[in-house]
């Protein structure tokens, strides 16, 4: 008899904790702010203005002062050599505030409209050698991966060849056939970042690639020098002096 008490009191306190469960209001994965809700409502002065608030009271609230950032960009002229300058400057900032930005800036790499946000988002993202930052500028050689509809001089084979930079100072070889992907383009200067991101990577599978870069480009006289750059990731592939 005791026993089958015990039983029910336990049924009813399991049926007790089911119901206090259903009633605990749990936040809606990935709800964004009210920052950045304005942001994305592309109202970016009112924005702006509740940032300016919160950092007032927390300066290292995440959400905010990316929002700052992502509106500086646009408020400039679209441009890379704009994203690069600005970036310079706001280095120290990025590296300050520390690694609670990167959830904030990697979804900017992903989703926003603005493409020279997503470059200055990518750069940031380079500060922070961890898994996280890792895997949002990996993301960037994803068959799905798009750019945003805004028009700008960042174009994806851009992107993706300053991403190339990162991933291979970082051995991140997950990201090999993407970059290998990257070494077909007719930009010198992209080929150039995939040749060396190649040889830095430290992947064996990068041989015959950086091969046929070699006598790709030693055909063109105005872009000769890649093939310097795709013999000398050779050398340390395969070991030599």
């Amino acid at each position: 008899m005791t026993l089958i008490r015990y039983f029910r009191y336990h049924l009813i306190f399991i049926s007790l904790l089911m119901v206090l469960a259903c009633t605990v209001e749990v936040p809606r994965e990935g709800r964004l702010s009210e920052v950045e809700e304005l942001y994305e409502q592309a109202q970016y002065q009112d924005a702006m203005n509740v940032a300016r608030f919160n950092l007032s009271k927390n300066p290292k609230d995440p959400a905010s002062v990316t929002t700052v950032w992502k509106v500086q960009v646009i408020q400039g002229d679209n441009t890379i050599d704009y994203v690069q300058q600005l970036y310079f400057g706001a280095k120290e900032m990025v590296i300050d505030f520390g690694e609670s930005s990167i959830p904030y800036m990697g979804r900017a790499l992903m989703e926003d409209s603005y493409n020279t946000v997503r470059l200055f988002c990518l750069y940031a993202l380079a500060e922070f050698d961890d898994s996280l930052s890792t895997s949002y500028i990996a993301r960037v050689f994803e068959p799905t991966y798009t750019l945003g509809a805004k028009p700008s001089n960042v174009t994806l084979e851009f992107l993706r060849g300053e991403a190339a930079t990162v991933l291979g100072n970082r051995k991140y070889t997950p990201a090999f056939e993407g970059i290998a992907a990257l070494a077909k383009t007719d930009d010198a200067e992209i080929a150039s970042k995939v040749a060396i991101a190649l040889g830095t990577m430290g992947d064996e599978r990068a041989i015959p690639i950086l091969e046929e870069m070699s006598k790709k480009y030693a055909g063109k006289p105005n872009d000769s020098w890649v093939t310097e750059v795709a013999e000398n990731s050779l050398k340390i592939l395969k070991g030599g002096p």
